[in-house]
């Protein structure tokens, strides 16, 4: 809403500033002229300019692409479906209760007379297990979990998404067996035709009843899995997969050996509309269904939910705040630019107001020239930034393939497939059109600012061009503009404190520190000013000791934001305050070299003295350096940790065997006799119900046999030095004292070895318990919690943060207590491989692997799971990076700006030197020094700041127990890669300077 309507009043601005210049036409041609005076700089103003109009309009781009992509996923597993009734049951097993038919009855009949629905579709569904005849109850058996879908065959004419899709005669019944619609997902996975035969198992407890036979169905059609038949109709039970299976309902009904007639467990609504207009009809939709439908009823919106959800979480919001960055060293382009141009034309206005030009037609004349870089930049911006947009998506795109590639499961490729086919690169017109026009807003207003601050430029020195200086009255009314600043910042700091807000009182004290010695009445504040920055980056560094922003450090995004941006500032305060002491102390170590001396203190004299033009340079170059600093640095050290917790991930073993369902496909001597295998281990997890904090809360206790207490390598452990020496003596005690635990911190933070932990046993449901799943899961609904209580001792435990598999209760098998130990537990194997090398080990994996098959089983090398992490970090982090370069040419295009400009501003002063015994190579030189400490300067200060932001963010509670690591060489690299790059853009002003005779130069007056 609020860029809308920022458009709108730019919009009216830009038709305001055209019917002016229809109105104006002398001032019009004026400042037209300028723009062609000198063509390069007009390119260069251009280029500058068009930079952030292209970041803008590449995030919302990159937003309109993932939005689509997320709709067009939404759209498929939704459909026409747009609400979906149905009464919840108590059981999991069954998750949808049975509806009454005549409370079905009646509310079909109400739905049917609502104008905002056009299809109902009564069904039943229930998750079963398929497999090809033998196979589904077999152990080595392929068989997959599906949702069947119960429907009348005669209602599928009247819903949407079937009309054309599915023939209502498919779902009949030919040779005394039942026919079915599959999707393609399902088919593809069992490798399955027209005609071939499925065998349903619709209770895990059929698998134990081998000498009952399954029954089966004959696939009479495959579709394309789209809205109901992708749809995941199970509530809370949903199979991941996508499978799903289109049945009549009398044959689901048999399938689920359910014998009442008329059985329904659910109702599909789909609204009027197409897929996103229907969403705008959900909220009347549901009201109409709740009129009718009893209080039992429950009402889901998935697609709304879906939508929702999408629109929240979209990547472009990611890019848009990196944007932000690049866009601010952006603005700080544009005000040196106009400032500089305002400078250049000071004399010519000056002489229009001479003459009787009155201070709104001179400032027109600024105001006409900028109007036409800005619609020339945000024209060339938004195709510039359609295409960076574009090239960012791909990249995505290739990354998603890489990843794919490494993921360790069988059919990974195909079962992505889909969802990478589905990419595509998309961008709305709106996007356009508001890009466009917030491209002009920034430097309108710089453009309108710097030309009535021209037009009120005094006449004589404007004239005879003599530089503006402060005048007594404009400094007093920065004293009191900065000393009500400091009021508001004391009170932002006193309310904040007061209100428990960590960024308020933060952000207060910051901007109390920064403004105070602004507000102070003193012409020289060097000394001030300087000691205040320390004192606000001083205060960041170690603003955790304060309890209350301790507190809020690791739950905030806002105080981490605010702590960046106060080292970020407070660091530019200090650089540009203190550019007269870099020229102080770089003269004097310059001194000695003599004939360079010259040369230096003239380069580094003009980038002093033009302190407003060189504090915006370096702000350029420190804003965008400090941004790939941070996004180098941190995900650098999780790369880091993730690396050197190889022995972690898996306690020292090479491989994790999972098991995919409620039972193992293989036995433990089997693997133990494969020749792949050179230590094994089999891990016990069992539910239980801890008490933290006056409640009790779901973690998973680790029952660990022999070969784990010998084999481990859980080394980084925290015990009692006066009573182990080392882990070793940990594990065996652990093995031979009942009743003593070791505990992962990330479940209990603050825990010390001596504590005690309190056990209840967790009584949950059996379908609860199956797969790896179970290790994700964490709530306490559906469960029950045993009555006796358990206490053990904590002798170790694990650091925060540790990258493993196993957080939770660490118990020697043989010493589970028997009243904690539930019936059902989940074993999964850890296993060491044969080899001297990881090319050797990662031989025998494969080995291993191929002979054990997929079966139920999830079988990972721990080397893969580091190379499939560190390719997502890497790859996502150069994505980012890639989009930072482009805003790093802010500053390379703002470097090469001022060496022209400088080169026209000092033509008679380089003649005059030259006259005086200066050579070409001097001349030059001189040029390529000042480029030289102004970009070394805004890289040294970015990557100071970021990596003190850095520093401050792993010393925050959010990263307490993870390492921070620093590449040096990348950052180094990159350093030199934009030092080079800023050179390159200045040689040509330099090499002209230089080649400028002195007559010529003496003689040349703009």
């Amino acid at each position: 809403m609020l860029i809308q309507i920022l458009s709108i009043l730019v919009g009216a601005a830009t038709v305001a500033i055209v019917v002016s210049m229809i109105f104006n036409p002398v001032i019009f041609k004026i400042g037209f002229r300028n723009i062609f005076r000198r063509k390069a700089d007009t390119l260069l103003v251009i280029l500058g300019s068009l930079i952030g109009t292209a970041l803008i309009v590449g995030s919302m781009a990159m937003n309109d692409s993932f939005q689509k992509f997320l709709h067009n996923q939404i759209e498929r597993s939704n459909g026409e479906i747009d609400e979906f009734v149905f009464i919840p049951s108590e059981n999991r097993t069954i998750a949808k209760e049975f509806i009454p038919n005549g409370e079905i009855e009646a509310l079909v009949k109400h739905l049917l007379q609502d104008s905002n629905i056009d299809g109902i579709l009564p069904l039943l569904s229930r998750n079963v297990t398929a497999g090809r005849p033998g196979e589904t109850r077999a152990q080595n058996g392929k068989s997959v979990q599906i949702s069947l879908i119960g429907v009348k065959p005669e209602n599928l004419t009247e819903w949407p998404d079937s009309k054309g899709v599915v023939d209502p005669s498919s779902l009949s019944s030919a040779d005394g067996i039942a026919s079915v619609v599959i999707n393609e997902e399902l088919a593809n996975s069992l490798a399955l035709s027209v005609g071939d035969t499925l065998e349903i198992m619709s209770d895990a407890g059929q698998r134990l009843l081998f000498w009952i036979e399954l029954p089966k169905v004959q696939i009479s059609d495959i579709v394309k899995g789209d809205g109901l038949l992708y749809y995941q109709v199970e509530a809370n039970n949903q199979p991941p997969n996508g499978f799903t299976m289109l049945a009549d309902i009398d044959t689901a009904r048999d399938l689920l050996k359910i014998n009442v007639p008329d059985y329904y467990n659910g109702l599909l609504v789909s609204n009027r509309g197409d897929f996103l207009g229907g969403v705008k009809l959900t909220d009347a939709v549901a009201a109409s269904i709740r009129e009718i439908a009893g209080g039992d009823f429950k009402i889901e919106t998935p697609k709304k939910d879906a939508l929702d959800m999408a629109d929240r979480g979209n990547i472009g919001l990611l890019f848009l705040m990196l944007s932000v960055f690049a866009i601010f060293a952006g603005t700080l382009l544009l005000s040196n630019i106009y400032l500089m141009l305002a400078q250049e034309r000071r004399m010519e206005l000056g002489t229009l107001r001479a003459i009787g030009y009155s201070r709104r037609r001179v400032s027109r004349t600024i105001l006409y020239e900028g109007f036409f870089y800005s619609v020339f930049s945000s024209a060339i911006g938004v195709v510039t930034g359609v295409a960076l947009a574009n090239f960012i998506f791909e990249s995505f795109v290739n990354l998603f393939t890489d990843i794919t590639a490494l993921i360790p499961f069988e059919g990974a490729a195909t079962v992505f497939s889909s969802i990478q086919n589905s990419f595509g690169f998309f961008v709305r017109p709106e996007s356009i059109f508001y890009g466009f026009l917030l491209g002009l807003i920034i430097p309108m207003i710089i453009v309108v600012y710097t030309g009535r601050k021209i037009s009120r430029t005094n006449i004589v020195t404007a004239v005879r061009n003599i530089p503006d200086e402060m005048d007594q009255k404009s400094r007093f009314m920065i004293n009191i503009m900065a000393s009500l600043g400091v009021l508001v910042s004391i009170i932002m700091a006193y309310s904040g404190y007061s209100a428990g807000n960590a960024t308020l009182f933060f952000v207060g004290v910051v901007f109390t520190g920064l403004l105070f010695p602004v507000a102070i009445p003193l012409k020289n504040k060097r000394t001030i000013e300087s000691l205040f920055s320390i004192g606000v980056i001083l205060f960041t560094m170690f603003s955790n000791s304060f309890s209350l922003i301790a507190e809020n450090s690791g739950g905030s995004v806002y105080l981490v934001v605010a702590k960046g941006g106060a080292i970020l500032f407070a660091g530019l305060f200090l650089i540009v305050y203190n550019l007269k002491t870099f020229e102080y102390i770089l003269n004097k170590i310059f001194q000695k070299t003599r004939s360079a001396a010259p040369v230096f203190k003239i380069s580094i004299a003009f980038s002093a003295r033009n302190r407003v033009r060189t504090g915006l340079t370096i702000a350029m170059y420190g804003v965008v350096i400090f941004v790939i600093t941070l996004i180098s640095i941190i995900p650098y050290s999780q790369e880091q940790v993730l690396v050197k917790s190889r022995d972690m991930i898996f306690g020292g073993y090479d491989v994790g065997i999972f098991s995919l369902s409620t039972r193992n496909m293989v036995s433990f001597s089997d693997l133990q006799s494969r020749g792949e295998v050179s230590a094994l281990t089999n891990i016990e997890s069992i539910s239980v119900a801890m008490k933290r904090e006056e409640r009790y809360v779901r973690e998973y206790m680790y029952g660990l046999d022999d070969s784990f207490i010998v084999n481990n390598k859980f080394t980084e452990i925290t015990f009692d030095k006066d009573k182990f020496k080392n882990s070793r003596e940990v594990w065996e005690y652990l093995r031979s004292n009942p009743d003593t635990v070791v505990v992962s911190s990330n479940v209990i933070p603050g825990i010390l070895p001596g504590d005690t932990v309190e056990l209840r046993r967790l009584i949950q449901r059996e379908e609860d318990t199956g797969g790896m799943s179970s290790f994700l899961m964490r709530g306490m609904s559906d469960v029950m919690i045993g009555e006796e209580r358990v206490k053990m001792t904590v002798i170790a435990t694990l650091p925060e943060n540790t990258i493993t598999y196993m957080n939770g209760i660490f118990v020697y098998r043989g010493n589970i207590p028997e009243s904690i130990d539930g019936k059902v537990s989940i074993r999964n194997y850890l296993l060491n491989l044969r080899g001297e090398t990881q090319e050797e080990k990662k031989a025998s994996f494969e080995s291993l692997k191929n002979a054990m098959g997929s079966g139920s089983l999830f079988m990972i090398f721990v080397d893969d799971i580091i190379k499939l992490t560190t390719t997502i970090i890497q790859g996502t982090i150069s994505i980012l990076r890639s989009f930072l370069y482009f805003g790093m040419l802010v500053g390379i295009v703002g470097i090469a700006i001022i060496m022209f400009k400088a080169l026209y501003e000092r033509k008679r002063i380089v003649g005059m030197l030259k006259a005086i015994g200066f050579t070409k190579k001097m001349v030059f030189a001189s040029f390529v020094l000042e480029t030289s400490f102004i970009v070394v300067i805004g890289i040294v200060l970015g990557i100071i700041t970021g990596t003190l932001t850095s520093v401050e963010i792993y010393a925050s509670p959010l990263m307490q127990g993870m390492a921070l690591s620093i590449p040096w060489d990348q950052l180094l690299g990159m350093s030199l890669i934009f030092y080079i790059a800023s050179l390159v853009s200045t040689i040509i002003p330099s090499y002209i300077a230089s080649k400028i005779p002195p007559a010529e130069a003496l003689r040349y007056f703009e």
